[in-house]
């Protein structure tokens, strides 16, 4: 189940959400389904080393990091 991101073409909300085969998503703020499927970003695969592990995994803190987590500023 990929997860995509969208902008509602009723209120502009950018928005991302998990879509289920057969299902279609809609608006999380308005309940519109007029929504246009946007460009998704990936993430480049980690380095092998002691490191690899700790550079991808997100301690929930706010701090410098990826900016996926929410409430966290890119």
């Amino acid at each position: 189940m990929p997860i995509f991101s969208y902008e509602c073409a009723d209120c502009e909300t950018s928005f991302q959400t998990l879509v289920r085969s057969g299902e279609t998503p809609v608006c999380p703020s308005c309940g519109g389904e007029h929504l246009d499927q946007q460009l998704s970003l990936v993430a480049n695969p980690a380095k092998g080393g002691e490191d690899a592990g700790q550079s991808m995994a997100c301690s929930g803190e706010p701090g410098p990091g990826c900016g996926m987590c929410p409430g966290m500023a890119a």
